[in-house]
């Protein structure tokens, strides 16, 4: 099977190895009705132009989660079977998440900088602890499972969470109150995004929904661009409607809106919540063992 490697320097050197050990021949230029199969990671689009080039594609590996830069419904049509790895990445960006609540509800990156300056602790900056306040999470699946469980030991005052496919029960096994959105913009003091980009959660946050939040209310969002409207949140944070937001995701990357970098209460990170060594492999190699476990149950050739 010929596998064309969309993205060859975003996809980790044991995936390619595993491959190659397993008979594939993989591609790193396009080439017209050759490739079996596509592996690619973030920056690729896959849709109806794209799979024009492709006419004999019948799997598509997605190193990654997510699966908002496929076109499902094309890929369906043509029978073309999508691979990814879900799960993968949930214990790298809580990780992140946890950091950045942090670093940021602490003034830490501010009060370095002063520091870098000469300057000496800032008494303005004193942060506050996670003890004792209320993080909201939308999107209670596996990255939002696993900040709960990392926090159980942090003394949280509660951990409310939305998400429309899992009920009281489920959530209630990782201490995680089912609630409104309404209610979780109002109540929460920490609020972090782990949702896919469709049409439903595009702009699911805007300067409506900022406006419901306490004016100390701390917005993460290492999910997907375009969930939270950046020029709405950057007159916010101007405004100091919030009190800070952290973005690791933005609606157009890596050309990013260059005014983000320069608000003080906006901390930026480029799209690396994930990008941890175990986590980069586990998003490569995942979908190549789904892919051989196909071909193997399927008895096909490679």
């Amino acid at each position: 099977m010929k596998i064309y490697i969309c993205e060859p320097k975003e996809i980790d050197q044991e995936a390619i190895n595993l491959l190659q050990k397993n008979g594939f021949t993989l591609l790193t230029r396009v080439r017209r009705f050759e490739a079996e199969a596509l592996f690619m990671r973030t920056y690729t689009t896959i849709d109806y132009k794209y799979l024009q080039n492709f006419p004999d594609v019948k799997y598509i590996l997605r190193a990654g989660v997510g699966l908002d830069n496929i076109d499902r419904k094309e890929c369906k049509s043509r029978n073309i079977e999508v691979i990814n790895a879900p799960g993968s990445n949930a214990n790298a960006v809580a990780e992140y998440v946890i950091c950045m609540m942090i670093l940021v509800s602490r003034s830490i990156i501010l009060q370095m900088a002063n520091l870098d300056r000469n300057l000496w602790r800032d008494r303005t900056l004193i942060g506050r602890e996670l003890s004792g306040s209320t993080l909201g999470i939308i999107g209670c699946g596996a990255i939002g499972q696993t900040i709960a469980i990392k926090l159980r030991a942090w003394n949280l005052d509660r951990i409310l969470g939305y998400d429309p496919y899992l009920g009281q029960a489920a959530l209630r096994n990782f201490n995680i109150q089912k609630c409104s959105l309404s209610r979780l913009w109002r109540e929460s003091d920490f609020i972090t995004l782990h949702i896919p980009l469709n049409p439903e959660t595009q702009n699911l946050i805007t300067e409506k929904e900022i406006s419901l939040m306490k004016e100390t209310t701390i917005l993460i969002n290492a999910s997907r661009g375009g969930i939270v409207n950046e020029k709405d949140l950057i007159t916010a944070l101007k405004n100091k409607a919030i009190m800070a937001a952290a973005l690791d995701v933005y609606e157009n990357e890596p050309d990013i809106n260059s005014e983000l970098i320069k608000i003080a209460n906006l901390y930026t990170t480029p799209h690396i919540a994930a990008l941890t060594i175990e986590a980069e492999k586990q998003m490569c190699i995942g979908p190549v063992k789904k892919l051989l476990d196909i071909l193997s149950n399927n008895q096909e050739l490679l």
